[in-house]
């Protein structure tokens, strides 16, 4: 008896694990589009990066909501990558988009690909709340052969954004988009 009760307990046991939820992965995206491929030389070189963002947001799965200071997590929906690097792959390609005459080196470069500018990035909130999507983040560009900063600005932006993690996803590509637009204004300034 005891062999049986042993074999329809592990018997359920494997049926439970074969069926548990499939995890999602979701990612962001960069939102500039442009109509015509480019092939121009890259003459500015411009480092991305310490992109830093919100110790609550470094989770790998996704927060699908806050609202009164409480953090709710997605089902089975998760980031494909680590948000802060996500985060700089995206706005490295929204830039190169922009303008495809600039290359970026994320941060820590090389000492042979040391930039003469470089963005530092901090994000501070990235979230959804009430059916709108927010960023709060404060970026700066720094020229490291004077070590100074050339501009510094805080950067808040809210949005629509529907409930679900593709949605969610697609609204932060969207406020990425437009912290893109912002640096590159700035960026065309320094040639």
């Amino acid at each position: 008896m005891r062999k049986i009760m042993l074999i329809v307990s592990l018997s359920c046991l494997m049926f439970a694990c074969t069926h548990s939820p499939k995890k999602n992965y979701f990612y962001l995206t960069p939102q500039i589009n442009t109509e015509a491929e480019s092939k121009s030389e890259i003459t500015q070189l411009v480092g991305i990066g310490p992109v830093e963002i919100a110790e609550y947001l470094t989770r790998s799965q996704i927060i699908d909501n806050q609202t009164d200071n409480t953090l709710n997590m997605a089902d089975n929906a998760y980031w494909a990558e680590p948000l802060d690097k996500s985060i700089t792959r995206v706005i490295a390609l929204n830039l190169t988009q922009l303008n495809s005459t600039r290359s970026f080196v994320t941060f820590p470069w090389r000492s042979d690909s040391k930039p003469r500018n470089s963005l530092r990035i901090r994000v501070d909130n990235l979230s959804r709340s009430d059916n709108k999507a927010t960023i709060n983040a404060t970026w700066e560009l720094v020229d490291n052969d004077a070590k100074n900063t050339i501009v510094r600005r805080n950067f808040i932006r809210t949005i629509s954004a529907n409930s679900g993690a593709k949605n969610l996803a697609q609204a932060y590509s969207q406020l990425l988009a437009d912290l893109s637009n912002e640096i590159d204004a700035e960026l065309n300034k320094i040639r």
